[in-house]
C-alpha cells in the first residue's frame, strides 16, 4: 500500500490533480473515509484536472450520482445513502465503465460487491484540521500505473 501525506487543502488539490492527469477511460476509483475526511474535496481536484469547472463537482449525497463531462467523462457516486443493490443496478455502472466513463465512488466499501472492479481504492484518514493521509491500494495494473504516476508527479514538484 502506498501512502501520500497532505498538510493542506492545496496539497490535496495537487494530489487530486496528479490522479486526474493519469486517469484513462473506464477507470474506477473507490473512496473511503469518515464524514469530513476529504472524499469530495479530492474528487473536486480530480474533476478540475479533467476539465470540470471549479464549483461544479459537489457531494452527490442526496442525488446519489452526478455525471460530468470533461477531458474524460466521469460519474461521481456517493453510496452513503444506498440501501440495496437495486439502486446500484439502476445506475448501469458496468455500461458506463464499458463506455469509457471514469467512475469515482464515495463510501465504496458499502457497495463494493455490486460495483465494477475497482482499479484504485483510496482510504482517507484525517490527521488534523487540514491534513490528511491517503492510503492507496492499486488493484489492477492500471491502478498501479496511476499510483506510480502520482508519485513521480509529486516528486517533481517537491
Amino acid at each position: 500500500m502506498d501512502v501520500f501525506e497532505s498538510l493542506s487543502e492545496k496539497e490535496t488539490t495537487r494530489l487530486g490533480t496528479a490522479i486526474g492527469e493519469s486517469l484513462t477511460p473506464g477507470f474506477v476509483i473507490g473512496l473511503n473515509g469518515t464524514l469530513g475526511s476529504g472524499k469530495t474535496r479530492l474528487t473536486q481536484a480530480i474533476g478540475l484536472s479533467l476539465g470540470i469547472p471549479n464549483g461544479e463537482v459537489v457531494s452527490p449525497t442526496f442525488t446519489i450520482a452526478v455525471p460530468h463531462e470533461g477531458r474524460l467523462p466521469f460519474l461521481h457516486l456517493d453510496a452513503y445513502r444506498i440501501n440495496d443493490s437495486s439502486e446500484i443496478d439502476e445506475l448501469g455502472l458496468d455500461e458506463n465503465v464499458d463506455d469509457g466513463v471514469v467512475l469515482i465512488i464515495e463510501w465504496a466499501m458499502r457497495v463494493e460487491k455490486f460495483l465494477p472492479p475497482i482499479d484504485l481504492s483510496i482510504s482517507i484518514e484525517q490527521t488534523g484540521v487540514d491534513s490528511r493521509r491517503f492510503h492507496f491500494e492499486p488493484r489492477t495494473e492500471g491502478g498501479r500505473h496511476v499510483v506510480d504516476s502520482i508519485a513521480k508527479a509529486i516528486q517533481a514538484t517537491d
